[in-house]
């Protein structure tokens, strides 16, 4: 009974997220279109009208990435670690392109950016080789019996 409640309890939280996140998809396409139509009609464009659009660009893949997490759950009924590893690469690398983009990147920061960006790459991998699905077992090493 408490599980029935608080799957249907997670169940309308996500929903309610989803649809929060499309909402603001769709507020940022259409600020991303005004953005880029201040763009083209002052060509060539400023600095900062062209680093705005980039930044608006970069935010809005970080939210597709969080749409398509919450999405996940109602396709597998579980959040799949790999869709929040998926999302927090997008995430860093969005850091790391608007720190080049704006010259502010420096030695230690791009060291500290490729280890994250490392681990979670060493993670999302661990997630496709352990993947909790038991109709397809993932196996990397021969067993002493199939030898």
């Amino acid at each position: 009974m408490k599980v029935d409640l608080v799957k249907k309890a997670m169940d309308l939280v996500l929903y309610a997220l989803s649809i929060l996140i499309l909402i603001i998809i769709l507020f940022y396409l259409i600020k991303l279109i005004f953005d880029l139509k201040d763009v083209v009609l002052a060509f060539p464009p400023s600095n900062k009208t062209m680093s705005k659009a980039v930044e608006e660009v970069l935010n809005l893949f970080v939210l597709i990435e969080f749409f398509r997490g919450t999405l996940s759950y109602f396709d597998f009924d579980r959040i799949k670690l790999s869709y929040i590893a998926d999302a927090a690469i997008v995430f860093v690398l969005r850091e790391v392109m608007i720190a080049t983009f704006y010259h502010k990147l420096d030695f230690k920061m791009a060291m500290a950016y490729s280890v994250v960006v490392l681990s979670i790459i060493v993670l999302r991998t661990l997630t496709i080789i352990y993947t909790p699905d038991l109709n397809k077992p993932v196996r990397l090493k021969k067993t002493r019996q199939e030898k």
